[in-house]
């Protein structure tokens, strides 16, 4: 249970977080370094594994990844992706459909695929060579996001398809991870059957989500705003509906085994359609403006700067060469053939370099599960840290030209 004493060393915790990171973020744009950057630096500087370990308050480290801590940090990605999907609409989503699904499902396939084969043949164990093409996989939604809206970019054509294929790259990617749980688990290789079944459950149930906030939340809305057009209107009434949406949505998510931020970004897009649309978009900025530091400043915060030297540099150099080749090749590769434009299909394979908290946490489970060496572990936990800096830069000097213009 979460004690009184765990929230207020957790709350001036935030506050030694979210301050830095949102100086360093802006220093970071003032030198036009992606404000991301910024944000996961902090984190790292000031982690539990730094100088927010040790500080010392209440005879505790001042940053401590708590039960508090982490509920934050999801909370911090849920809004994230909500804040994303009120800038597509369903006919935006359609519009994209067939692209998005191909490139979502390469950008899975390809890392997952090269990251198991490369780690054999180089003489690895199949259990962790399928766990570091697991993580390889997964690409940071929240990342990608963040970078085009700071470039002004989400509502480009590439900017629609990179954020709806990241999305179906998160949803599937978690379905194959399920599988692969219970093949190291059982230790007993699944069936293409049960991979497929999986897969497909996870699909249908982020499609029934999608449908459901796309259909039924502008109903509701516009229902409301004809039977009690003053309750709308209400102080903190649109705002509730906003977040009770978010935090709905992302529950159902989480409760068929759907990443939570996927369900937000369902609730986002469900409003977009709505009349609250400007309104909730406005609220929702202005939140973002905390819980964006915060939530990369905890990703900086999860790693543990002191097990630089427990890294194997040749790995390092492997994993992470496969990190940036594999989703380049996976995702901007069919994305140049399907817009038939290399600039813009490479933007989309650059924005979906950067991992993050799926990655980690996968990461994390193939330490405890002893499938992956403290040293493998580490090392992998590092090349994440490299994408999420990566990623960005790619994305930002792709858009350059665009940018200067503008």
């Amino acid at each position: 249970m979460v004690s009184e004493f765990d929230v207020i060393p957790t709350i001036i915790g935030i506050l030694f977080l979210v301050l830095p990171a949102l100086l360093l973020g802006r220093l970071c744009s003032h030198f036009k370094i992606p404000e991301v950057i910024g944000y996961v630096f902090a984190g790292i500087i000031l982690g539990p594994a730094a100088l927010g370990g040790l500080i010392p308050i209440f005879g505790r480290p001042i940053v401590e990844l708590n039960q508090v801590m982490l509920a934050l940090w999801q909370i911090s990605g849920i809004v994230i992706l909500f804040s994303a999907g009120l800038h597509f609409t369903f006919h935006d989503l359609i519009k994209a459909g067939t692209k998005s699904a191909i490139i979502g499902i390469m950008g899975v396939i390809v890392p997952l695929v090269t990251g198991y084969f490369v780690l054999l043949w180089m003489g690895y164990e199949w259990t962790t060579a399928v766990f570091v093409g697991a993580t390889l996989s997964a690409t940071s939604i929240a990342v990608s996001v963040i970078i085009l809206e700071e470039l002004g970019k989400e509502k480009t054509k590439e900017g629609n398809i990179l954020v709806n294929a990241a999305v179906l790259d998160d949803v599937l990617g978690l379905a194959i991870f399920s599988a692969i749980i219970s093949l190291v688990t059982l230790n007993t290789i699944p069936t293409i059957e049960s991979i497929a079944i999986t897969t497909i459950t996870q699909i249908g149930f982020w499609i029934l989500i999608l449908l459901g906030a796309v259909y039924i939340l502008p109903k509701i809305v516009h229902v409301a705003s004809k039977t009690h057009p003053s309750t709308l209107e209400a102080r903190g009434t649109r705002q509730g509906i906003a977040l009770g949406s978010a935090f709905g949505l992302a529950a159902i998510a989480s409760s068929v085994g759907l990443n939570p931020i996927v369900g937000a970004f369902a609730a986002g897009m469900g409003l977009a359609g709505s009349k609250l649309a400007i309104q909730v978009r406005e609220f929702v900025g202005r939140l973002k403006v905390v819980v964006a530091p915060l939530f990369f400043a905890i990703i900086g915060a999860h790693v543990d700067i002191t097990q630089i030297s427990s890294i194997n540099w040749i790995l390092f150099v492997v994993i992470l060469g496969l990190a940036v080749f594999s989703k380049v090749l996976g995702c901007g590769i069919p994305a140049s053939v399907l817009l038939k434009n290399k600039k813009k299909g490479l933007r989309i394979g650059y924005g979906m370099v950067a991992r993050g908290e799926v990655a980690f946490i996968v990461a994390g489970i193939g330490l405890a599960f002893e499938v992956l060496s403290d040293e493998i572990y580490s090392t992998i936990v590092f090349v994440i840290l490299a994408t999420i800096f990566i990623g960005p830069i790619l994305l930002r000097n792709a858009f350059k030209s665009e940018i200067s213009k503008s």
